[in-house]
């Protein structure tokens, strides 16, 4: 296999992207990393910042093309922070939910090469616009629903419904922001 030819645009811009992507990657890291304890929030804030370098990096080494993404995905991050708070919630460790989540990536990254190999990408114009639209609005309201309990202040591991069913337990500090 012949790698492509590293241009100079090419290596400004995954540089580009790695520093417009950053912000949103830490951000999802510390999201997926929240679940397993305060103590690994630092931990997924690093891993953010290692993931955006990683592909600021491997991106522009492939040569450029129009078609290559390489952003954080929120989707993405929802759906791995919903499994680690599942996880934890049924009594998980959070070593083992690293674990299992490294274990996805590292499967997921040969995953992605064999499907760009045998070009499985080309599908997605049979996919329905409402189906896509759907995946994206729940996704949107997995978000909001892990996003409430804490705009309201309520105790940790209150679920959307109780929050919402109990204003005592609302704390005004948390829906005021002070300059």
């Amino acid at each position: 296999m012949k790698l492509p030819k590293l241009e100079t645009e090419d290596f400004w811009g995954g540089l580009d992207a790695m520093l417009v992507a950053l912000p949103s990657a830490i951000a999802f890291g510390v999201t997926i990393y929240s679940p397993l304890g305060t103590s690994y929030v630092a931990q997924g804030a690093l891993a953010g910042i290692l993931g955006t370098v990683a592909l600021g990096l491997v991106a522009p080494a492939m040569g450029g093309t129009n078609r290559l993404i390489t952003a954080p995905c929120a989707p993405a991050a929802a759906e791995v922070s919903a499994f680690a708070i599942e996880f934890m919630s049924g009594g998980g460790s959070p070593g083992a939910v690293l674990l299992l989540i490294s274990l996805l990536g590292l499967l997921a990254g040969p995953l992605q090469i064999l499907f760009g190999t045998v070009r499985l990408g080309q599908l997605i114009k049979y996919m329905p616009y409402p189906v896509v639209s759907g995946y994206l609005s729940g996704v949107g309201l997995i978000i909001i629903g892990s996003q409430v309990p804490i705009f309201l202040g309520t105790p940790k591991g209150t679920k959307i419904w109780a929050s919402l069913a109990a204003p005592g337990l609302w704390k005004w500090q948390s829906l005021i922001q002070l300059p």
